[in-house]
């Protein structure tokens, strides 16, 4: 099997998909997304740093979704208490509900995705996924 060319054709179907997510209505991006879900389900507050370490996310993209999203009231700084040299970065109540919004779109497209799979492919795809995301996790570099 020619896993290089195997690859390519999951990349373009992974960027064919990326595309029709980014078209659910929503007032935010992806990065904001990314770090309103990170807030919501990981963790309530966390500094700058651990948001760009384990988003996998520049730092100074970081700060400029930190920034937006203060802007729209969504996130809220503050300083750590143990280390006055850190920001504190925690989810306010609009952006919980803004990103439980746009996580309730989101399923509903899937939803409509998956209701034209038989229920075996579906968990065969669920399966597959997650052995994926395993195998990723634990590549290096």
């Amino acid at each position: 099997m020619d896993y290089n060319k195997k690859a390519e054709e999951l990349f373009e179907t992974l960027i064919k998909q990326k595309r029709y997510m980014n078209e659910i209505p929503s007032s935010l991006s992806q990065g904001e997304s990314g770090v309103l879900l990170y807030l919501l389900e990981v963790k309530d507050e966390v500094t700058q740093s651990e948001l760009s370490e384990n988003l996998s996310v520049t730092m100074p993209r970081i700060v400029a979704i930190i920034n937006t999203l203060q802007r729209k009231d969504l996130i809220k700084k503050g300083i750590d208490k143990n280390d006055k040299r850190k920001t504190i970065i925690s989810i306010t109540e609009q952006g919980k509900k803004d990103i439980l919004k746009k996580k309730k779109e989101a399923i509903k497209f899937i939803e409509k995705i998956i209701g034209k799979l038989k229920p075996e492919e579906i968990e065969q795809y669920i399966k597959i996924s997650k052995k994926i995301e395993r195998i990723s996790n634990d590549i290096e570099g």
